[in-house]
């Protein structure tokens, strides 16, 4: 009984929070893209409220808190999504959904570390932190290191489809 119980209230809060969202942002312009050219030129839309479709991939089981969200008609292509406030609005029998997303698209530079490797002019800097996305990669092509450029959604609105 107090199973029953759990499950509606875990769908009145899911039905709850995806209707509250969804008209909280009736207001709000959403770029229309596909994952692969989110993924294919990120920095084009750094900081850009965009939405597109897909298909859960995977939900993050250690901390809960990212899902991958794959491209529904060529999986070669896949976006990390932070669930943020919706954390708890997701689990793996998610996995497999069609879902329509919207979110900021952010940007991270997953090589910053080389810098360390190649940066002796700054041999008493602890780290080396950027003011942005585009400050690394300035830095990083100085010295003559390809960035390596992840782009990643964090979540303000979705729809289960």
């Amino acid at each position: 009984m107090t199973k029953k119980i759990g499950l509606v209230f875990l769908a009145s809060f899911i039905m709850f929070a995806c209707g509250q969202q969804a008209e909280q942002d009736s207001t709000r312009v959403f770029e229309d893209k596909t994952i692969e050219e989110l993924v294919s030129d990120p920095m084009a839309f750094e900081d850009h409220e965009v939405s597109f479709e897909g298909l859960i991939g995977h939900i993050c089981r250690h901390s809960g808190d990212k899902m991958r969200i794959m491209q529904p008609d060529n999986d070669a292509f896949s976006i990390m999504v932070m669930l943020g406030d919706f954390t708890p609005v997701f689990g793996p029998e998610f996995e497999g959904s069609d879902i329509k997303v919207q979110g900021v698209l952010k940007t991270q530079v997953r090589n910053i570390e080389e810098l360390e490797d190649h940066d002796h002019d700054h041999e008493h800097e602890e780290g080396h932190a950027c003011e942005s996305t585009e400050a690394a990669i300035k830095r990083l092509e100085e010295k003559g290191i390809s960035p390596d450029i992840m782009a990643y959604i964090e979540l303000t609105s979705f729809e289960i489809k």
